[in-house]
């Protein structure tokens, strides 16, 4: 194949796979719902309140670059002795981050998604019951999600969102089922 040949090809396909991007690159969402420690240790609750938000750039039609920031409120429980009753403040901290591939459906108005990466999680517990201290390490998360446009430019979202974190601290291993509702802005 000739020199210009080769570069009109070229110049072509880069310009299909600039029609294909949507308008809509850039994603943040707010999320709330619970979390459950799935491999509970001997003093943690079975639920906590869990807030979050995330940004995602589209970087093809069907594939999202994200990372994010979710949180468990306090995740453990009390500590009840002969001599004492304490209700110590805590919350678990996860910044996911990774892939997710995007599955649209009915007109673009409807998405089914499936994520997986990397994961930074911080534990901290205000004060020091016995057996229970802060933690910090690496992990791994998976997820999906469901969304629904609520407007025909599709620039408002809502949808559900199940997780699972999986971290290693040196100590525990953490493993956190986490489900939210989320409200999407894309712009």
């Amino acid at each position: 194949m000739q020199p210009g040949m080769r570069l009109l090809f070229t110049v072509l396909f880069l310009a299909t796979l600039a029609k294909a991007q949507a308008d809509l690159r850039n994603s943040v969402t707010f999320s709330g719902g619970y979390s459950r420690d799935v491999d509970a240790i001997c003093c943690q609750t079975d639920t906590a309140v869990s807030l979050g938000g995330t940004y995602g750039y589209r970087i093809w039609p069907f594939l999202q670059v994200e990372a994010g920031v979710t949180t468990a409120l306090n995740p453990v429980g009390a500590f009840i002795g002969s001599n004492y009753n304490v209700r110590p403040s805590s919350r678990f901290v996860w910044v996911p981050f990774g892939v997710r591939g995007i599955l649209p459906l009915h007109s673009d108005r409807i998405e089914l998604s499936v994520g997986a990466g990397g994961l930074y999680e911080k534990f901290s517990i205000a004060a020091n019951p016995p057996g229970v201290a802060g933690r910090q390490g690496w992990g791994e998360h998976f997820g999906a999600s469901a969304a629904l446009s609520l407007d025909h430019g599709r620039h408002f979202w809502l949808g559900v969102s199940p997780r699972l974190f999986l971290a290693n601290t040196g100590g525990p291993n953490d493993r956190w089922f986490v489900i939210t509702g989320d409200v999407s802005f894309r712009f």
